[in-house]
């Protein structure tokens, strides 16, 4: 099934790139695995980009009008990438840590993109990702949003290993979300209302998720993945 990047894809982008207590709590996540060589695969308008570590940053992304706009805001590198269908020779081994953040579900051929992502990666690099959990709240925001899928837990974790990364840590996160997601996405669908529910959870509801990294979640909105490359 042929999915595309829509006028609402990019709207919704637009949203949670504006939001920054959101942003900056996943790349809190990450914070330890980071090193000093980073591919941001899918960097969209730059939402995560401004918080990742002031290192060696390469931007990537498979829209021109987005690196363009990437190269108006940031310093950093920018390339033009296709991960489902590309690894250009000059990226292979380059690179000692590969970010990716809500892009993954958007990539039919997931797995070849995951192939690449491994080829990009020195020997030790990490793999560090984070995706939508659970099948069963896909709804008319992931229709929207071009999703091919949300993620189950043995399913990251298989097509990880079949890529060749040894798995580090897996983990749900996001635990209130699975339900905001859930209600967003039966609830017809108004731009006012999704912003203002979205500016919530911004600032109301994102502090909490901090709190999580000392509790084992049963389920959340969605997946972290720490992988390496032997």
């Amino acid at each position: 099934m042929k999915k595309s990047w829509t006028k609402n894809s990019h709207q919704i982008l637009e949203q949670a790139t504006n939001l920054d207590n959101y942003n900056r709590w996943i790349i809190s996540i990450f914070k330890q695995y980071f090193g000093n060589n980073i591919l941001e695969v899918g960097s969209g308008l730059g939402g995560l980009s401004q918080y990742l570590p002031r290192v060696n940053i390469t931007l990537s992304d498979v829209r021109t009008n987005y690196l363009k706009h990437l190269k108006t805001r940031f310093d950093y590198k920018t390339v033009r990438l296709n991960i489902e269908k590309e690894a250009p020779a000059r990226l292979i081994n380059s690179f000692d840590t590969i970010f990716s953040s809500n892009v993954f579900e958007h990539i039919d051929n997931d797995e070849l993109a995951m192939k690449n992502c491994y080829k990009f990666l020195k020997k030790k690099g990490k793999f560090l990702m984070l995706v939508p959990a659970r099948p069963e709240i896909y709804g008319s925001l992931d229709k929207a949003m071009g999703h091919y899928r949300r993620y189950t837990k043995e399913e990251l974790v298989k097509k990880a290993k079949q890529a060749g990364f040894k798995i580090l840590k897996v983990k749900y996160v996001n635990f209130p979300g699975y339900f905001t997601w859930w209600l967003r996405g039966v609830m017809p669908s108004k731009s006012n209302s999704d912003s203002i529910l979205a500016k919530m959870f911004d600032t109301i509801i994102v502090p909490l998720l901090y709190l999580e990294k000392y509790l084992p979640l049963p389920f959340g909105q969605s997946l972290i993945l720490i992988a390496q490359k032997p």
